[in-house]
C-alpha cells in the first residue's frame, strides 16, 4: 500500500463536493486549467482551491503540519488527452511510488471540471515538493501544468518548461 513518511495510505481517491517566469501555456486550455476546482482530501474534510483565488484556510491547514508549500499533481491525462481508467490508475499508481520513494507527505487530490465537461483526475496533494522535481515530474509524467501553493500567494499553475501549442501526446507507457 502505498503510503507518506506519517504512514497515511495515499490510494484512497478524494471526493469533491458538487458545484478541477512560467512558459506560455497553449492559449485553448489555460482557461480550463484556470476555471478548474483543485480538490484536497484531508481527512478532516475538503479544502477547494482555485487559481489566484486567498486559501487561507488551507493554508491554515498546511501551517498546522508545518508544510512550507503544497502542489496538486494528476499523473492522469497526459498532455489533457484522455486515457483509460486502466491507463491513468497505473500512472497515478507510478506518481504514489514516487512520491513514496522521495519520502514525501502527501493526501489525496482531485481535479474538477466545475461545467462537468471533462472528468474528474485524481491526484495528490505534495507538501514541499522541490521546483526541479516538480519540473522533472511535469515532464515524465506528461503533464501540462500543476497547482502550486506557496503563501502568502494563493494558488497558481505551474506549467511544463517549453510548453507551447498543442498539448503533447502520452508517452508511451501511458496504457
Amino acid at each position: 500500500m502505498p503510503v507518506n513518511t506519517r504512514g497515511e495510505d495515499v490510494r484512497k481517491p478524494a471526493q469533491c463536493g458538487k458545484s478541477h517566469p512560467d512558459p506560455t501555456p497553449p492559449a485553448e486550455l489555460e482557461p480550463a486549467y484556470r476555471a478548474a476546482d483543485y480538490c484536497l482530501e484531508t481527512g478532516d474534510g475538503f479544502h477547494v482551491l482555485h487559481i489566484d483565488r486567498p486559501a487561507e484556510q488551507t493554508v491554515a491547514w498546511m501551517t498546522a503540519r508545518g508544510a512550507q508549500r503544497l502542489v496538486l499533481f494528476t499523473a492522469c491525462n497526459p498532455g489533457s488527452r484522455p486515457l483509460t481508467e486502466e491507463g491513468n490508475r497505473r500512472r497515478q499508481q507510478r506518481l504514489e511510488r514516487a512520491v513514496t520513494e522521495q519520502g514525501l507527505r502527501a493526501w489525496p487530490a482531485r481535479n474538477r471540471d466545475p461545467k462537468g465537461q471533462w472528468p474528474d483526475e485524481p491526484g495528490l496533494a505534495i507538501a514541499d515538493l522541490p521546483d526541479d522535481l516538480l519540473a522533472r515530474w511535469l515532464e515524465a509524467f506528461g503533464q501540462n501544468a500543476a497547482v502550486l501553493l506557496e503563501p502568502p500567494a494563493p494558488p497558481r499553475l505551474v506549467w511544463r518548461a517549453g510548453l507551447a501549442g498543442p498539448p503533447m501526446p502520452p508517452p508511451v507507457d501511458a496504457d
